[in-house]
């Protein structure tokens, strides 16, 4: 789909192009020095490249769920050429991007050599040839073995998460390179690649060096110290640094110039190339350049799955507390190397709660009477917790509801309050139950990482939009809350913010400054007496969580 937001022909200023490869499709996105979008393209997998027979951009068999290398070549082509056709191509003066985290590119020795000597006469994936065809992705889950043994390396999980970030993760970059080491595969690797420091090697013509956000969800990198971690790596392969690129690099740091392939085959002017991020990372930045009056926000993305992302002032994994808790990730900053972000992700978020809605609110499960069931503070009198799949935080499922009883044989041991378990709430506590469990969670987890205060919190995502869940939001996080709204497109509505968030990376490499033509607007205040009956319920409901918790160990 290719879409245009205003007339190019209306001014010769330089253009800045933002790619973003998420897991169902490659974007463009083509803004002005002010900032605004001119073009935008989405190159969708399974559509437009049927013969790969992908599912939402990917291959799934059982725990492993992999991407086909070959496809995404066609897809970036397919997107220059639509520049092409555009006739925007010889205004681009820079191009940073963005790509799904975790994923890795398996390079083979003629592979790199024809990455260097690349003919227009042929596509990229009639010359380019990988070690490995299919490359794991973030949505892999075949590799707790090797989960375990980068623990048992590093001395514990919790040890893991002190040099990491974080604990063992499945669909992270270190355990699936352990995976493929222990395939015929290995013999052929020369280099390994993010899925985002590919995208930026194609744009180049050589391999362009890991961005310190994105080596950050590896379980290979010392995030404290911006390094690889010489025992994690070795342990999977003694020269593991060398194949990832022994220098890192910043997400604003430029890492060569647009090869002669694009140059020539599309039109193009040899620009510059900013280094690639991972998608969070290069959304949350992008929101950081938009905010007035400074980068200090939260970002809360309501989507399938529900992710907070944080700024931190300090690495939270110095102090024994911190490690008592350490679920979630810690990030190197993508653009900042004084700063660190934490990210937190929710799996059961805007599935179940359209499941609440449908199930509770009975007007043809419409959001108008799931809005006016949630209006009104349900805690301390009762909590809900809803995970029809295992949650990642806390690791825990099913659906469990407690109220405060007399007789309650569950004793906080903070408020002294009994609770007792309940089959079934009254008709219509669930809707706002649903709000005030994921948001509790959050700010239970947030104190975890932080002794900051939580700063304003920008929302996105398909929740983002109702009214009641953004004061909810200011209710109990005790923050103001703000969207992006864009006039310029003329509905207001918000860009995409990984392939957004890397134009206006380049823009302001480029020029020096930030841009204007998006907004951070304020949508909810916190009412200061509600905010203070959820700060008085959180410990009772961090207790009734870990007893959820503790259910499932």
């Amino acid at each position: 789909m290719d879409q245009q937001n205003s007339n190019p022909l209306d001014t010769n200023d330089p253009l800045y192009l933002g790619l973003d490869l998420s897991t169902q499709q490659l974007k463009g996105i083509l803004i002005n020095s002010s900032g605004n979008i001119v073009k935008e393209s989405n190159i969708g997998f399974d559509a437009t490249f049927p013969h790969y027979h992908t599912t939402n951009g990917r291959h799934v068999h059982g725990d492993r769920v992999t991407a086909p290398v070959h496809m995404w070549l066609e897809a970036l082509d397919h997107l220059m050429h639509e520049i092409l056709l555009s006739g925007l191509g010889p205004r681009i003066h820079g191009i940073s991007g963005a790509a799904q985290q975790h994923g890795s590119v398996y390079w083979n020795h003629r592979g790199i050599e024809q990455l260097a000597n690349l003919d227009t006469n042929k596509s990229l994936k009639d010359q380019l040839v990988f070690a490995v065809a299919d490359s794991p992705i973030w949505e892999d889950a075949s590799t707790k073995e090797e989960c375990r043994e980068l623990e048992h390396v590093a001395g514990s999980a919790a040890r893991l998460a002190e040099i990491t970030g974080s604990m063992g993760f499945e669909r992270f970059t270190g355990a699936q390179i352990a995976k493929i080491k222990k395939t015929p595969a290995w013999t052929n690797v020369s280099r390994v690649s993010l899925v985002s420091s590919f995208l930026a090697s194609l744009l180049i013509g050589k391999i362009a060096p890991v961005d310190v956000s994105d080596a950050s969800g590896t379980n290979l990198f010392d995030v404290q110290q911006g390094a690889w971690s010489q025992g994690l790596c070795d342990s999977i392969s003694s020269d593991l640094i060398n194949m990832l690129g022994p220098r890192v690099c910043m997400a604003d740091e430029r890492v060569g110039t647009l090869s002669t392939y694009f140059v020539e085959k599309y039109g193009l002017r040899g620009c510059p190339i900013w280094a690639f991020s991972g998608d969070n990372p290069s959304a949350f930045a992008g929101f950081e350049s938009i905010h007035r009056p400074g980068p200090s926000l939260a970002v809360l993305s309501l989507g399938t799955s529900d992710t907070v992302l944080f700024p931190l002032s300090a690495y939270p994994y110095v102090s024994k507390s911190a490690l008592e808790h350490p679920d979630g990730h810690v990030m190197r900053h993508p653009t900042d190397c004084s700063r660190f972000i934490a990210m937190l992700c929710y799996k059961n978020g805007s599935l179940v709660r359209e499941w609440v809605r449908d199930t509770y609110a009975h007007d043809n499960g419409s959001w108008a009477e799931f809005n006016r069931m949630a209006m009104e503070p349900l805690a301390p009198k009762a909590f809900g917790f809803y995970y029809p799949s295992m949650e990642i935080q806390p690791k825990a499922k099913g659906i469990h509801r407690f109220v405060q009883a007399a007789d309650g044989k569950l004793i906080s041991p903070t408020s002294g309050t009994r609770y007792t378990a309940v089959q079934e709430f009254s008709q219509t506590s669930d809707p706002r139950a649903i709000l005030e469990s994921q948001l509790m969670s959050m700010c239970v987890d947030y104190r975890h990482k932080s002794v900051d205060p939580l700063p304003v919190v920008a929302v996105t995502g398909g929740a983002s939009d109702n009214a009641v869940v953004r004061q909810a939001i200011a209710d109990i996080l005790g923050v103001r809350v703000c969207a992006v709204h864009m006039p310029s497109a003329g509905c207001g509505v918000a860009p995409a913010m990984p392939a957004y968030g890397a134009a206006v990376r380049a823009l302001s490499a480029a020029e020096g400054r930030s841009v204007d033509a998006c907004v951070l607007r304020d949508v909810a205040v916190p009412r200061e007496l509600v905010h203070r009956r959820y700060v008085d319920a959180l410990a009772d409901f961090e207790f009734l969580r870990r007893h959820v918790s503790l259910q499932h160990v």
